[in-house]
């Protein structure tokens, strides 16, 4: 498994430090080089806080927050929602391999802040920053969303009957980033194939950001 899947872990609170110039370049080509192989449109924004100040849209949970990755792409780009979940996930976890701290946001943001070319869909926001010790708040949601994540067993059908490798692969998938630790996508082992699903008409944040964690999933596994 590779180490950043088992280091990263959602921080909510940033340091005021700017990513420093050399770093952000690394950054913008990471971003570009994913942007290439998957035909979506990521941006890096480094002064983006103003997305995160308000109280009515943050609810508080967010501090410090200076820079984002937009997660964006043609809006009739075929399986949108699950290639930025895919592609959104890898780049996490090189952000993570860089010392960064970071953090999946699909609601609690201003999306008024930020320009979307025409033809183009943002469903969600990778907030990215120096981070200092885990404040109390932070341990806390920590310690609370932990203590609900499902087993293996739980997550995946056919569970009794599959192979070492895919209980290895479903324990990086059960550690991959999920929307208030949800778990929505259940796995299914048949055969030798696995297969992923979201129950839509149970997706309390709808269609969309179902196959946007059913993409992070995938990227893990």
């Amino acid at each position: 498994m590779r180490a950043a899947i088992r280091n990263r872990i959602s921080r909510r609170s940033y340091l005021q430090t700017p990513i420093a110039a050399e770093l952000q370049e690394d950054i913008r080509a990471g971003v570009d080089g994913l942007n290439r192989e998957s035909g979506l449109a990521f941006a890096f924004a480094e002064d983006a806080g103003k997305a995160f100040t308000s109280m009515r849209k943050s609810y508080g949970m967010f501090s410090g927050v200076r820079s984002v990755i937009v997660l964006k792409g043609a809006a009739d780009l075929p399986d949108l929602a699950e290639k930025l979940g895919y592609y959104g996930e890898q780049l996490m976890l090189d952000l993570t391999d860089m010392g960064l701290g970071t953090c999946w946001v699909g609601g609690t943001f201003d999306r008024g802040q930020f320009a979307i070319p025409n033809g183009e869909t943002m469903l969600c926001v990778i907030t990215v920053g120096h981070v200092a010790e885990q404040s109390t708040k932070e341990k806390l949601i920590r310690h609370a969303l932990s203590r609900k994540r499902k087993p293996v067993s739980q997550r995946l059908r056919g569970y009794e009957t599959a192979p070492a490798w895919v209980l290895a692969a479903m324990e990086a998938v059960r550690l991959a980033p999920s929307a208030v630790n949800r778990q929505k996508p259940v796995f299914t082992y048949d055969g030798g194939t696995v297969t992923a699903a979201v129950d839509a008409s149970r997706a309390r944040a709808g269609l969309e950001h179902g196959a946007v964690r059913i993409g992070i999933a995938e990227s893990v596994f």
